[in-house]
């Protein structure tokens, strides 16, 4: 035969078991040999009926896989069919590991085929099973139809109640497969770790019973799945984001003729639904069971979901209220409570260098009546009156200074005048003697100036050391300590003037002063006769 013949000849290249379903060949002797037949499939003598006893001539082709999805009767006494392979490449691998499910050997008596690690050529009755796969091939289930057809392997489960496994495409050569499981009772998908389900592209599950959908129950390369007439409300946010806003993998979507509900928990399938309408081909069939005039692609999202924005809405203007009244009422009882202890506040304020720039101590010690109270001994008074006051009280702009000598009254109580002396003026100026040492009252008052410096945690206590202290182990413990700690003045000292002024406090104008001396409601008034407030009132 030439080439140009063979050309021109009509070969048959591939059987389709659909091609003959509602109809019958009569004949029980078929011959196909010297075709060009790549693979066979057994499924194919049950859907054209052959009457058995049967004999099928397959010689001579090019046949490297034979499959069966279908379950078989196989050969019997009545029955004992025949099947001719003598002269194709049959390969011996996963694909053919069914020839040991129900014994189907029996039909291919000695057939060969090619292994496909060490290339020998083997018996199939001498075969043995792991020679062929590892795993289990599965047939079709028996409410089942399996074929396949172009690149698919056909799965149509029109009467199943439940799945439990189906046949892998890769045992008839084929990648994926077609399940369609519609008008049955399903209330959910089977699980995508079911035997054969996961190769399953595009899947036919409309009209069940299926109220929700979830991500285990789909295979991960679904391509295709229509879920018309079944009894879904609405879809999870995981299978929205996984099959469709974040993939491109599902390129069709039916979801018609289900019970839609509208309204806040189906925002994101309405977002979703617009997003992707070209691969929806029925979106504007998708009707709101709760709008029955309105479609999932016109309804009015804000209609739909007013609750959540006006609560929304209303929580932030109340917490921005409440916020607002919280600041005002916080800020009132601090300018309250500023007003009604202004000075301990600018006292704290000052004292941890806080705002050092807008509080002077001027302001903090406005109320006080005199710039220094001077303690000293009897026997020092010369020194003070002569030497020291002139000198504070002459200078411009000049110091107020008390003394126990002008400002306090004769025989009123000594304790309560030097408290009111210390506390009434802004410095207490210690002229440290040999004689204060040894002065009660003296020690006293150093005292009460240490305790009040202590108390308001500014130095308040100005330390002038005159003459020769010989007996340094009469100074009680706390005026020991204090000279430890600080520093003082020593009138030998030729800048003694310029250090004390520096000392005193910083004047920044002459304040108006009564120059009196108020202790208990009396005025003790410096360089007068002493009066008293009360016995005034009385006369």
């Amino acid at each position: 035969m030439s080439l140009a013949l063979a050309n021109a000849l009509k070969y048959i290249t591939k059987l389709q078991p659909e091609n003959y379903e509602g109809g019958k060949i009569g004949s029980t002797v078929i011959n196909f040999s010297g075709n060009r037949l790549r693979e066979f499939t057994l499924d194919w003598l049950e859907a054209v009926k052959i009457p058995c006893p049967f004999e099928i001539n397959l010689e001579h082709n090019l046949i490297e896989n034979i499959f069966a999805l279908q379950n078989s009767n196989g050969s019997s006494a009545d029955c004992a069919p025949e099947i001719k392979m003598t002269g194709n490449p049959i390969v011996c691998d996963c694909k053919f590991a069914w020839i040991y499910s129900e014994n189907y050997r029996s039909l291919f008596n000695g057939s060969q085929c090619v292994q496909t690690s060490t290339k020998l050529v083997k018996d199939l009755a001498q075969l043995e099973r792991n020679e062929l796969c590892a795993w289990e091939p599965v047939m079709c289930p028996s409410e089942c139809n399996c074929y396949t057809q172009f690149e698919f392997l056909h799965i149509n489960c029109k009467g199943a109640q439940h799945i439990e496994q189906l046949p892998r495409p890769e045992q008839v050569g084929l990648k994926s497969s077609v399940l369609d499981i519609s008008n049955n009772n399903f209330i959910a998908l089977p699980l995508n770790t079911t035997f054969g389900y996961g190769n399953v592209s595009q899947l036919n599950a409309s009209s069940n019973k299926i109220t929700s959908i979830y991500i285990s129950q789909l295979p991960t390369n679904l391509t295709g799945l229509d879920l018309r007439n079944n009894r879904l409300i609405s879809l999870n946010d995981e299978f929205l984001r996984t099959y469709l806003n974040e993939s491109t993998k599902l390129q069709f979507l039916y979801l018609s003729e289900n019970p839609w509900f509208c309204d806040c928990s189906t925002l994101q399938l309405l977002y979703t639904i617009r997003t992707h309408r070209t691969r929806i081909p029925d979106a504007d069939q998708l009707l709101c069971v709760n709008l029955p005039n309105d479609t999932l692609l016109i309804a009015n999202m804000r209609e739909l979901c007013p609750t959540p924005v006006t609560v929304e809405h209303n929580q932030y203007l109340i917490l921005t209220l409440i916020s607002v009244g919280l600041t005002i009422i916080i800020l009132l009882c601090i300018i309250v409570l500023f007003y009604k202890y202004k000075l301990e506040v600018k006292v704290w304020l000052y004292n941890h260098n806080i705002l050092r720039f807008c509080i002077r101590e001027c302001e903090l010690d406005k109320h006080k009546t005199f710039d220094a109270f001077i303690s000293y001994a009897h026997q020092d008074a010369d020194f003070v009156n002569h030497t020291l006051l002139p000198r504070l009280e002459q200078c411009e702009p000049p110091f107020r200074v008390c003394t126990h000598e002008r400002n306090w009254l004769a025989g009123a109580y000594i304790p309560e005048q030097i408290i009111e002396s210390v506390e009434q003026s802004r410095r207490t100026i210690i002229v440290l003697s040999q004689h204060f040492i040894e002065s009660d009252w003296a020690r006293m008052e150093f005292r009460t100036a240490h305790q009040c410096s202590l108390n308001e945690g500014r130095a308040r206590i100005i330390m002038i050391k005159y003459g020769e202290i010989s007996k340094s182990e009469l100074l009680d413990r706390e005026l020991k300590a204090y000279l430890d700690m600080n520093t003082y003045l020593d009138w030998q000292d030729v800048r003694f003037w310029d250090k004390l002024r520096y000392a005193m406090p910083h004047k920044v104008g002459v304040e108006r002063s009564s120059d009196m001396l108020k202790i208990n409601g009396r005025m003790y008034v410096m360089g007068q006769v002493v009066t008293n407030r009360l016995g005034d009132e009385m006369v």
